[in-house]
């Protein structure tokens, strides 16, 4: 395997080990158990640890070691405020620029939310059709830049609610919540679309602040 690849790889198999909840908060990452359990040298793991605490989802302190990071109720609720922000940010630009299509296809991937078999994993489809949805928002905003910084908080706000109230606490809520958003879309209203898309996002941190605040009282 190309370093290039081997780079890639161990970044993308660490990340779905953290969206997987393998590794906790708080929880130690030995550079050299993970470069024994891949086959790799320390050099290729350490490379793609830089790039998750780049990130925000690991703290490597010199001498120390790697340990995923743990984040209190209030840092966490602070990250919501920004990234809710942004997302209002994308969806009253959606608003302006998307075509019929666009909003047509949005509609669609929502739609499969309601249609999810029951006999599935619901927390995994969800989760999937749930990047689906916002990435095809981002796209409507035509605003790449935009959106290229927006990808890295929704990683990091699926990391979070895995460590914390997992996705079938959303699942009641979220398809009723995106319509909203879409009938704004489609109705022009960026104003509606910026507030409905920033309300989605909080329901969020709502949820994920209070379960981090019952776990660390107890």
């Amino acid at each position: 395997m190309e370093i290039a690849n081997k780079k890639a790889f161990i970044f993308r198999e660490l990340l779905d080990r953290l969206f997987a909840g393998r590794y906790r908060f708080g929880e130690r990452i030995s550079v050299k158990d993970l470069s024994e359990e891949l086959g790799v040298s320390k050099q290729p793991v350490m490379t793609a640890l830089t790039s998750l605490q780049e990130r925000g989802f690991v703290r490597i302190t010199a001498q120390v070691g790697c340990e995923v990071i743990s984040p209190t109720p209030d840092e966490i609720q602070d990250f919501y405020r920004m990234f809710a922000a942004v997302e209002g940010v994308i969806a009253s630009l959606a608003a302006r620029r998307a075509t019929g299509d666009e909003i047509g296809r949005l509609a669609e991937i929502n739609h499969q939310l309601t249609a999810v078999p029951p006999d599935s994993s619901p927390a995994d489809v969800y989760r999937q059709i749930n990047v689906l949805f916002h990435r095809q928002l981002h796209d409507m905003a035509h605003s790449s830049l935009v959106s290229a910084r927006q990808q890295a908080n929704f990683e990091l706000s699926d990391f979070f609610i895995v460590q914390t109230c997992g996705f079938d606490a959303h699942l009641h809520l979220v398809a009723e919540e995106h319509q909203v958003l879409i009938d704004a879309i489609s109705a022009r209203d960026s104003e509606r679309a910026a507030i409905m898309a920033q309300a989605h996002i909080l329901s969020v941190s709502d949820s994920v602040a209070s379960y981090l605040h019952v776990q660390r009282a107890q």
